[in-house]
C-alpha cells in the first residue's frame, strides 16, 4: 500500500513537471522567435515584425492577444513587448493560470554608404 501511494505521488509530480516544462519551452521558443524578428527585421516595418511575432505565437498554439504585442522603433533600436496568460494543468482536472511576458530589443547600425 505504501509503495502504491509513492507511485501515485511520483506520477502526479512527473505529470506536473512535463506540463509546466512544455509551457516553459513554448514561452522560450516564442521569445527567441520574437528576438530574431526584431534583430533581423531592420529592413521591414514594425507592423510586419508584429505580424511575424503573432504568426509564431499561432504556430506554437499560444493564446496571445493581438493587443498584447507591441513593437516600436526609434533610430537604430527596435523593441517588442509581449504578454499572455496560459492555463497549465498541473494536477489532473485542475488548471492554473500562468502569466508570461517578455521584452526584447535589437540594434541596427548602418555604416557609411
Amino acid at each position: 500500500m505504501k509503495t502504491l501511494l509513492k507511485l501515485i505521488v511520483a506520477v502526479i509530480v512527473v505529470n506536473a513537471s512535463v506540463r509546466a516544462g512544455k509551457a516553459a519551452l513554448n514561452y522560450y521558443q516564442f521569445k527567441e522567435s520574437a528576438q530574431q524578428a526584431v534583430l533581423f527585421g531592420a529592413g521591414i516595418s514594425t507592423d510586419d515584425i508584429r505580424e511575424r511575432i503573432l504568426e509564431r505565437a499561432d504556430e506554437l498554439g499560444l493564446p496571445v492577444n493581438r493587443d498584447n504585442v507591441t513593437v516600436g522603433r526609434e533610430s537604430g533600436r527596435t523593441w517588442a513587448d509581449a504578454s499572455y496568460s496560459q492555463s497549465v494543468e498541473l494536477f489532473p482536472n485542475q488548471k492554473y493560470p500562468v502569466d508570461f511576458s517578455f521584452s526584447v530589443e535589437g540594434y541596427s547600425m548602418v555604416i557609411g554608404r
